[in-house]
């Protein structure tokens, strides 16, 4: 009696007792594979008829197991210290923009105090008014105040407004992040696909089209293209208002309506700025896919040279393409201080203007160190997500 039966080509031995594992045979490919003994697994692979080569492969499961795991170990530990080392650089360059921004406003010329001095003040007064804000203090003992208060994130009192600065800013912020926000997304959700299909046909009027645009769009400045946005859709054509985030008569949906409708025009502005260069980005991301031997892999599985491209091709490039978006992240903040300008919109941007204008010294402090932590954020988390596509960042 045979050991073994015949099913559809295949060969499949029976199991003797005492066995612990299996075997099969397609003598038709010459596919031979031999019984798992204990935890060994060999596979034979013969190829062609006669002299040929033989591959075997041995896993023993628990050695494969146990170098799982200590692959595992080392790869957490490189991550560990690839993030340890971003944070301590993310630490340096924040003292470092901070103790730069501070020497600054030492050297400007003229009293910061001036509008505390209120007419009728006597001159004794004015000096002890002086003396108690620290002017005469020595610039020793301000940059250990400002140390000091920087690393419990207290940058004082508001020249201007009187309240915490700290307080100010976490008021303002979330007003930021309302334009900041949808802005990218909406950028980043437009300019993928155009630019994936602009770098699959390069030559032809839409994606002649879509480079004239981005092209313009890259060399026009954030204001320029506000006080377009206004003249077609605020004053030509009154569709949005001009400036200010609400209608204060407003309550409940209405309220939320008119804040929808009072960010359109900034939030436009935003996303137009961003998604010039990003479909530049993703064009050049995709063109350099383009001719890759995987797409031709892919074709060779059924798919259609496009639907290749457009699904294996962008997994290839998103690593690059999300360490461009958060890379946007600083242009995108400076497009929001202008942006806030000009529609005065109650964010950090109006308020930095503001600052300015008031000389307003810890406000601005303030609000450098925060826009330098979400900078040096993105790009922490912008490393990180490169290193998990790619551990060899981290050696």
């Amino acid at each position: 009696m045979h050991n073994y039966f015949e099913h559809s080509g295949f060969r499949i031995l029976r199991k003797p007792s005492g066995f612990t594992g299996f075997r099969f045979s397609l003598h038709s490919f010459g596919i031979a594979a031999q019984p798992l003994q204990s935890l060994t697994l060999i596979v034979n692979l013969h190829w062609g008829i006669g002299d040929g080569f033989q591959l075997k492969t041995h896993y023993r499961f628990f050695r494969a197991r146990r170098e799982r795991q200590k692959t595992a170990l080392f790869q957490n530990t490189i991550m560990f210290r690839f993030i340890c080392k971003r944070l301590i650089i993310s630490v340096i360059l924040l003292f470092g923009i901070t103790a730069l921004l501070f020497f600054l406003f030492e050297l400007q010329p003229g009293n910061p105090y001036l509008n505390f001095i209120k007419p009728g003040m006597s001159p004794e007064r004015i000096e002890a008014m002086l003396r108690e804000k620290g002017y005469y203090d020595p610039l020793s003992v301000r940059w250990t105040k400002m140390l000091a208060s920087l690393l419990r994130f207290d940058f004082g009192y508001s020249l201007q407004y009187g309240i915490p600065v700290t307080t100010l800013i976490l008021i303002r912020l979330p007003n930021t992040l309302a334009l900041t926000v949808p802005a990218l997304l909406i950028a980043v959700v437009l300019s993928v696909p155009v630019g994936r299909r602009s770098a699959f046909y390069p030559h032809s009027l839409f994606a002649k089209g879509a480079d004239m645009l981005s092209g313009i769009g890259v060399c026009t400045p954030a204001f320029f293209i506000a006080l377009f946005l206004i003249k077609a859709f605020a004053s030509d054509i009154p569709l949005f208002p001009i400036s200010g985030m609400e209608d204060i008569s407003q309550s409940g949906k209405a309220l939320l309506l008119s804040r929808f409708r009072y960010a359109v025009l900034p939030v436009t502005t935003l996303t137009l700025m961003q998604c010039a260069p990003l479909v530049r980005y993703v064009r050049s991301f995709m063109q350099s896919v383009k001719q890759e031997d995987f797409i031709r892999t892919y074709e060779g599985f059924g798919l259609t040279r496009y639907a290749a491209y457009k699904s294996a091709g962008f997994r290839a490039v998103l690593p690059s393409l999300i360490t461009m978006v958060f890379m946007e992240v600083p242009y995108l903040i400076s497009g929001a201080l202008i942006t806030e300008s000009i529609f005065v919109w109650p964010g950090i941007g109006k308020l930095n203007f503001d600052a300015v204008h008031f000389r307003d010294y810890p406000v601005l402090l303030g609000i450098t160190a925060v826009t330098a932590v979400c900078v040096l954020l993105a790009n922490l988390i912008a490393d990180i997500l490169n290193y998990s596509f790619d551990k060899r960042m981290g050696l």
